[in-house]
């Protein structure tokens, strides 16, 4: 029996996807510091990470999105070409009804009955 080939493409919608969900959040977050500013005794600076979403948060996030969205085609492609790959298989290996031997063994016999290929 065939077995499936690992898809790469699941590894990297897992940690892209990880962190896309760790910048959407760091964004909302940026925006909502925006929006409420802290008290005027409490003035304090600016963390990396906040001024980091300010300038660059939508653009991180659109690449992202991006990432994404091209491995989700690759996943799906892999998948289909994987389960194409199965599926002949299985077809291969099936008995015939009325022969009993299987196209892969038929056409073993076709070759061997047709001689040395290129002949002389």
């Amino acid at each position: 029996m065939v077995r499936p080939r690992r898809n790469p493409f699941y590894v990297v919608l897992g940690a892209v996807g990880f962190l896309f969900t760790i910048t959407a959040m760091s964004y909302c977050l940026a925006v909502l510091r925006s929006v409420r500013p802290t008290a005027a005794g409490m003035a304090s600076a600016a963390h990396p990470l906040h001024a980091l979403m300010d300038r660059h948060g939508a653009g991180i996030l659109a690449a992202q999105l991006v990432v994404l969205a091209i491995a989700t085609v690759g996943a799906v492609w892999m998948d289909h070409v994987e389960g194409e790959r199965i599926r002949r298989h299985r077809v291969e290996q099936q008995p015939d009804s009325a022969a009993g031997s299987t196209r892969a063994e038929r056409r073993q016999e076709a070759d061997d009955r047709a001689g040395p290929a290129g002949g002389t």
